[in-house]
């Protein structure tokens, strides 16, 4: 499957839980003195909304983008409040839209170059999302990616825009939502096929993605 034009008004969604950043704030006061690493656009969460939300919780103490004075240990502590702490849910899940569906046999080409084929038949879905939204190309062919109840994976090159994955026999259709990120297994798996941090992939976020807050 080759890039598609992009139809208008794709969904590109940076879903932010209340309930798992009101879970890691009540980590992060447990720990005493509590400081909150705010750099870096609250990687990728959105500072303001951050700020104001942490303040109502009692945390008035912030780390910010040209501070001088902070400590290893205070910015790894303002790091639960994300959520990127074994064992912790993270805040931010990442989903695009599925834009087109194609079913294919065994050892069909994927995406520029053709450097991925298909191992059988397989169901390949277009996803709205590429390098330009930040998501590294050092993910293709090796990230994986859940739509419905079928977790695939990245299949050949991001482009700019979209990114093809592999369900295998699973189904798809136009407009399904097609989650990158979730879980910590999931964000774990991402940071690990793109030899990055956690919290550089949340922080590289680009512009085109929307955050919404949901509150339940």
């Amino acid at each position: 499957m080759s890039a598609a034009p992009e139809p208008l008004g794709v969904r590109r969604v940076a879903r932010l839980s209340a309930r798992a950043l009101d879970d890691a704030l009540t980590a992060l006061l447990a720990e005493g003195e509590a400081t909150l690493d705010l750099r870096a656009d609250a990687y990728g969460h959105g500072a303001d909304e951050v700020e104001r939300r942490a303040r109502a919780r009692g945390i008035h103490r912030f780390v910010r983008d040209g501070d001088t004075a902070t400590t290893a240990e205070e910015a790894g502590l303002g790091m639960l409040a994300y959520g990127l702490h074994e064992g912790q849910q993270p805040v931010l899940s990442l989903e695009g839209e599925v834009v087109a569906v194609k079913r294919v046999p065994a050892g069909t080409a994927v995406s520029y170059g053709y450097q991925y084929r298909t191992s059988d038949e397989a169901t390949l879905a277009l996803v709205g999302l590429g390098y330009a939204d930040g998501v590294p190309r050092l993910a293709s062919s090796r990230a994986p990616v859940r739509i419905g109840g079928a977790t695939g994976i990245v299949a050949g090159r991001i482009a700019m825009d979209q990114l093809v994955v592999d369900l295998g026999a699973a189904p798809a259709q136009v407009g399904d939502v097609a989650v990158l990120w979730h879980d910590g297994a999931s964000l774990a798996a991402w940071s690990a096929a793109t030899e990055r941090p956690a919290a550089a992939l949340l922080a590289g976020l680009g512009r085109r993605i929307q955050r919404r807050w949901v509150e339940s």
